[in-house]
């Protein structure tokens, strides 16, 4: 059979499909209310538990976002929040990533990430996002230490990403009122500034381990790559359902909150 197609055949049958009818739904083209597919944001959440989730369902009420994958190190937690994605598209694309290397490396459609790990990850998570060219918004704080912080500055920088972080109440009117009253000199001249950071005081924060656990298998929970930067302890399942908070290893305490 000859497959080849000289410029004559190929105008002809260009000619009959751009004739034929073409029914395309209106999401297709952007129109009554909803945003056409290029013109989307494509998303991923990172490490989505409770505060997460809040997020992700701001994120996926926005017309001109597509939540397309979940990266986290929980199983359980990936599979509920691929559910809840799922569940609000009515299909089955979501896609679910363990490790955020792989996840990094392979999705190249990728738009922006949100990132709600915990406090010891965000930097890293950052970081590595926007070298991979997405644009980041992360759960506060932003990172753990200055160094960190001038890192996170630098690749945002360097990549021309657009970076946030979830400091919510800088946003709300009384505090952007309180902040212009103090930088226009209204407050006179302020000599001391008082900050809450009940209940976790870091002076206070325990520095010991909860009771060793039996390592799950890393599909299960990737018990490493929850660690991340932080030093090896033995694995506690309290840690991965938010137990973290309070640790010094892995938290800012209410200062960084």
């Amino acid at each position: 059979m000859d497959n080849t197609m000289n410029r004559r055949d190929f105008l002809s049958s260009a000619a009959a499909a751009f004739a034929a009818p073409m029914i395309v739904p209106a999401s297709v083209l952007g129109r009554g209310g909803a945003v056409a597919p290029s013109e989307r944001i494509t998303a991923a959440g990172i490490g989505i538990h409770g505060r997460g989730f809040h997020d992700l369902r701001w994120m996926i009420g926005n017309k001109d976002v597509q939540v397309l994958a979940i990266c986290d190190v929980w199983k359980q937690q990936r599979l509920a929040v691929k559910e809840f994605v799922d569940e609000f598209y009515g299909n089955t694309d979501c896609a679910m990533y363990r490790d955020i290397r792989e996840f990094l490396a392979e999705r190249d459609d990728i738009d922006a990430v949100l990132i709600a790990t915990g406090d010891h990850w965000h930097a890293q998570a950052s970081v590595r996002a926007m070298r991979a060219g997405k644009d980041v918004y992360t759960e506060k704080p932003s990172t753990m230490t200055i160094a960190e912080g001038q890192a996170v500055v630098e690749t945002a920088k360097r990549y021309g990403r657009v970076y946030q972080t979830g400091t919510q109440r800088l946003s709300e009117a009384n505090h952007v009122f309180a902040i212009e009253m103090a930088l226009t000199g209204r407050l006179g001249k302020v000599h001391t500034a008082y900050a809450h950071i009940a209940p976790w005081d870091a002076a206070k924060m325990p520095r010991t381990f909860k009771p060793a656990q039996t390592e799950p298998p890393k599909d299960e929970v990737d018990w490493d790559i929850w660690l991340g930067p932080c030093p090896w302890r033995p694995f506690n399942i309290e840690y991965v359902k938010g137990g973290w908070r309070g640790d010094y290893d892995f938290h800012t305490s209410c200062i960084g909150e």
